[in-house]
């Protein structure tokens, strides 16, 4: 007897099929931006969900090669009846990562006692390009190069702090607090544990976990992660060392950020940064 999940993936799997087709066909033909409504139902555990406490948007990944990327869909807003507003329509938007090409489909919401909400839908879009729903970014595409990188260090060696860099022509810059940067700069985090009297000592960092700007409400950037201490006995080098760990997060799009960092055994730190 098929489980609810089994169910739900058949179902999954049944849609991402048709999605190949229409990806095929629509991309031969020069669409841009593909979109499609459903008829298909899928269970809520399938959805991962963005957004905030009056506007969110659910959606599962179904693909991404080199040309092209696929979703399915849905959104709500939230909108009580005693507002008297007019029924809103949902803009389905790819953007270039330069910013310089945008294409939009437009679909109206449906009523649904406090809540306008988008029906499910089928997207597909270039694979480089940022899909958005509304303001809310739905994935940023991941950047060409990132994870860990060799770096000077910019930062104070003596004690333990983080730095908001950008790549130039001639190397990194530190940013400063609340400094402005270009959509087109490749950020990174470094992270600086001090100056120690030996060697042995070392900073792990887990991936980025990244929220996009939504309206007035600020992106945030949390990074966690340990540092680790040698253990008695452990043969080290007898010489003061600074351990440090330097990552890209790459290129965002405009908004302010707080970028928050907490490492286990050394402390949490914090910037802001702002990207126009």
């Amino acid at each position: 007897m098929r489980t609810k999940r089994t169910q739900g993936i058949i179902c999954l799997l049944i849609v991402l099929a048709i999605t190949v087709v229409f990806s095929v066909l629509s991309f031969a033909q020069g669409i841009e931006l593909f979109v499609k409504k459903l008829t298909t139902t899928l269970p809520e555990y399938l959805f991962k969900s963005i957004g905030t406490k009056t506007f969110s948007v659910q959606y599962v990944k179904l693909f991404e090669d080199d040309e092209s990327k696929g979703y399915i869909l849905k959104a709500w807003v939230f909108q009580p009846l005693s507002t008297q507003q007019a029924n809103t329509s949902f803009k389905i938007r790819a953007v270039s990562f330069d910013g310089k090409k945008e294409y939009t489909e437009e679909i109206a919401g449906i009523r649904d006692k406090n809540y306008i909400r988008l029906p499910l839908i089928l997207v597909i879009l270039p694979a480089k390009y940022t899909l958005y729903v509304n303001s809310q970014v739905v994935e940023q595409p991941k950047p060409t190069t990132g994870g860990e990188i060799s770096v000077p260090i910019y930062g104070d060696k003596e004690s333990a702090n983080i730095k908001i860099l950008v790549r130039t022509q001639a190397g990194y810059r530190v940013i400063s607090e609340g400094e402005e940067v270009s959509k087109d700069d490749i950020v990174l985090l470094q992270v600086i544990a001090g100056t120690f009297p030996t060697g042995g000592y070392q900073i792990e960092l887990n991936e980025p976990d990244i929220v996009y700007p939504v309206g007035k409400n600020p992106g945030k950037i949390t990074v966690t992660g340990t540092f680790y201490k040698p253990g008695p006995g452990d043969m080290v080098t007898q010489a003061f060392t600074t351990p440090t760990k330097t990552i890209e997060l790459g290129k965002f799009p405009s908004g302010m950020y707080e970028v928050i960092v907490d490492i286990k055994n050394l402390g949490e730190f914090r910037a802001v940064f702002s990207v126009k």
